[in-house]
């Protein structure tokens, strides 16, 4: 979080926040070149507007690039995922899910818990969305956080109460000779009420947050922004390996056996971290389409605003009139209005599939395989690292692939695929594992190029309810749990995950489109340098 600052108490532009020696008639602060400004000079910029490229040498280095429309929402969001991330595996990772297992002894109560969450998040998509997009957004975070707040509490107190009440329950049955040890309803609908808590404060966090994060990325290439989504989500991976050590600290502290009290123990500190998140979510600054340039979203080239660099206002209006035209003339394209509901169809299939098999490999290998707590930590703490790695991989595949990024996205979601199918037939634990790691590898390494394409093809004035929506579908997958309880439960984890599969393949027939729908950055900038030298 260095370089995070206190937000200003008054919206309008400050003095104190204009680098030395830059105008502040343009709708973007320029640093003159013949005087490069002091070191910090234009480390902050006024509030909704553009860093100019003078600006762009004083930008924070390191995670966050030069160009950021807002340095501050940029490092929030990146320190929201890796919290966001630890918060998940730790609280809400696949031991939670052997917890409510060992709580109510069968796959289809574990599904219908998990399903709290989603159908929350789909009962507020909506709202959401409209919300993100008309009201102010970090007023809303704000009263996210509030809502953290909320199931941070319930959440913690349903995981230490859990292990009492079903020993209490258990002795009561006992004395009485009835064969019921259960939780109770009392308990169930504490434990409900906190996993809808959780639903919503996550679909209307991630919603709003990518909001913000999507309109502070450097808008001058898409490659840029590309890169800076897959930092995000490779922060988001390391975060998920460090979630499960704190779980395997403590289930090996514990004694290393499935019991509800030590399995109490190794969650509570997930839930512990969710008030820091809340705080975080103070602190964003409101971004929004004020400036001429806000509503570039594909194909931004840095030559187009090397025309604004020493120029005047009028020089400034030239540059964005001309960026527009480039940027209007792509989206002209045959189907590009096409390419966010595509997206979202694909991820909608996909995340249904997900809902039936994710969040019972970790009881796969409990029930079937004999896992211990410790050894599934660790293969929780290996499985994010291989992510990503994958996803790194895959970013450089994209970036030369002569195609486009969307062959490389594909080539990955079928072997992946074909890893899953493999899973079903492998009898030896270890080559099982090796599956596993290279089969969630590879699914999950598409993820930030998905929401990089899905940035480029919305207006800022609409991603509020996109991001609602694309953020659901990471919640559709908890809602699509209850059928995989089912299924489980009455035909075997093996061909649950078979039909999985096939839910998967239907939803790379999706992608086939965006092949010919999303070009390769490389082409926006030949076809830049040619409209140049025809003009010459």
């Amino acid at each position: 979080l260095e370089g995070i600052e206190q937000p200003d108490t008054d919206t309008e532009t400050s003095y104190h926040s204009i680098p030395v020696g830059c105008s502040q008639r343009s709708a973007a602060p320029r640093c003159p070149s013949s005087a490069p400004p002091p070191p910090g000079a234009c480390r902050r910029r006024p509030r909704g507007s553009g860093m100019a490229p003078g600006a762009k040498r004083c930008a924070a280095a390191g995670l966050v690039p030069p160009g950021c429309v807002s340095e501050r929402n940029v490092r929030l969001s990146l320190a929201l995922s890796v919290l966001g991330a630890l918060v998940s595996t730790i609280a809400h990772g696949h031991l939670f899910t052997a917890f409510m297992f060992e709580l109510f002894g069968d796959n289809r109560s574990v599904g219908l818990m998990e399903s709290a969450s989603g159908f929350t998040a789909l009962a507020t998509a909506l709202p959401v969305g409209l919300a993100v997009d008309k009201v102010s957004r970090t007023r809303l975070l704000r009263l996210c956080a509030l809502l953290g707040l909320l199931a941070a509490f319930s959440g913690a107190l349903a995981v230490a109460l859990g292990p009492r009440v079903v020993a209490q329950r258990a002795a009561a049955a006992a004395a009485d000779g009835v064969l019921d040890g259960g939780p109770g309803r009392a308990f169930t609908i504490l434990l409900l009420i906190s996993l809808a808590f959780w639903g919503i404060f996550f679909n209307t966090t991630s919603s709003t947050s990518l909001a913000l994060f999507a309109d502070s990325v450097p808008r001058n290439s898409r490659q840029a922004r590309q890169d800076l989504y897959a930092t995000k989500s490779t922060l988001t991976f390391v975060a998920l390996a460090l979630g499960p050590i704190v779980a395997l600290i403590s289930t090996m502290l514990r004694g290393n056996e499935w019991r509800l009290e030590g399995m109490s123990y190794a969650l509570l500190p997930g839930f512990l971290l969710m008030p820091v998140m809340c705080f975080l979510l103070t602190f964003f600054e409101e971004v929004g389409p004020n400036q001429p340039l806000a509503e570039l979203r594909v194909g931004l080239l840095d030559e187009n605003r090397n025309a604004s660099r020493g120029g005047s206002a009028t020089d400034l209006e030239a540059a964005a009139k001309a960026v527009a035209e480039a940027e209007s003339e792509l989206m002209r394209q045959p189907g590009a209005a096409a390419v966010p509901y595509l997206l979202l169809a694909a991820e909608l299939i996909t995340s249904v599939g997900a809902g039936m098999t994710v969040k019972f490999f970790g009881l796969w290998f409990k029930n079937v395989f004999k896992f211990t707590p410790a050894g599934l930590s660790l293969l929780s703490c290996v499985t994010p690292v291989a992510m990503a790695v994958a996803v790194e991989v895959l970013k450089r595949v994209a970036r030369r692939c002569p195609c486009g990024p969307v062959p490389a996205v594909l080539g990955f979601w079928l072997t992946s695929i074909a890893c899953l199918l493999l899973m079903v037939h492998v009898k030896d634990w270890r080559l099982l594992v090796v599956l596993h790691l290279l089969r969630t590898a590879l699914a999950n390494a598409k993820e930030p190029i998905a929401r990089a394409i899905l940035a480029d093809f919305i207006p800022s004035s609409r991603r509020g309810r996109w991001n609602a929506v694309h953020s659901l579908t990471g919640m559709t997958w908890t809602g699509s749990a209850f059928l995989g309880g089912i299924l489980c439960d009455r035909y075997g984890y093996g061909k649950t995950f078979v039909i999985t599969a096939g839910l998967y393949l239907l939803s790379a027939l999706l992608w086939l489109p965006l092949i010919k729908l999303v070009p390769r950055e490389k082409d926006a900038a030949d076809g830049d340098a040619s409209a140049k030298a025809k003009g010459a």
